[in-house]
């Protein structure tokens, strides 16, 4: 009998394709939707390759492992999870608002991946450093927001703004664990009248003059 492995299949032909490719993606979606859907312990390699529908061979001519697949997964959907975040917006206290005022909602397949990640960082090296490498996407997808901070206001200037976003990121990550749980949340405009406040009180007073523009010459 033929090992399911080494079984050749024309997906299998291009198993040395650079990242980014189709299929790639495709083993990409599929790896978020079952590390989603059955956490970490409870994948297999062959749960990926029935929902991607493509073959084993596809799976490991582009990664070496579940925890590659993983890495990669959360690397990717988090730069694309990050990049949907900040498009549009202008300031660092909407991005704020954006992001921690869902309290009921059920987790998207790339949140519960990202949760599945955290818990798995935790006996896995190899994923903690994926995380960190999708927190440095993270970081750079609102940079420019954290520049224009000082200027708007929404970060006084005695408040660091890589402190403010680290409060970001924990809130956004309580709120996974909370949504995860199935947990009822508040009343969805007190909550929001609270983060409201937590988002003024760490911007410049209203009365504060702002301080005066570069010159970039």
């Amino acid at each position: 009998m033929t090992d399911v492995s080494v079984r050749q299949h024309p997906e299998d032909l291009d198993a040395g394709a650079p990242a980014g490719d189709a299929l790639r993606e495709r083993l990409l979606r599929a790896a978020a939707a079952v590390f989603a859907r059955q956490g970490y312990d409870g994948t297999k390699i062959m749960d990926v390759v029935r929902e991607s529908g493509l073959s084993t061979g596809a799976v490991y001519g582009r990664f070496r492992s579940k925890n590659d697949l993983l890495r990669e997964a959360i690397i990717t959907r988090s730069a694309t999870a990050a990049r949907v975040g900040v498009e549009g917006l202008r300031r660092v206290a909407d991005f704020v608002t954006a992001g921690v005022t869902r309290t009921d909602e059920p987790l998207t397949d790339v949140e519960a991946l990202r949760l599945e990640a955290y818990v798995t960082a935790r006996r896995e090296p190899e994923v903690a450093r994926a995380l960190a490498e999708a927190n440095d996407v993270f970081r750079d997808r609102v940079a420019p927001l954290l520049d224009a901070a000082r200027r708007d206001g929404t970060v006084a200037d005695d408040v660091d703004p890589e402190a403010a976003l680290f409060l970001v990121r924990i809130l956004h990550l309580g709120l996974l664990l909370h949504r995860g749980s199935g947990l009822p949340g508040p009343d969805e405009d007190a909550w929001q009248t609270v983060v409201t406040r937590v988002v003024a009180s760490i911007g410049r007073p209203t009365d504060d003059p702002a301080p005066p523009e570069e010159d970039d010459r």
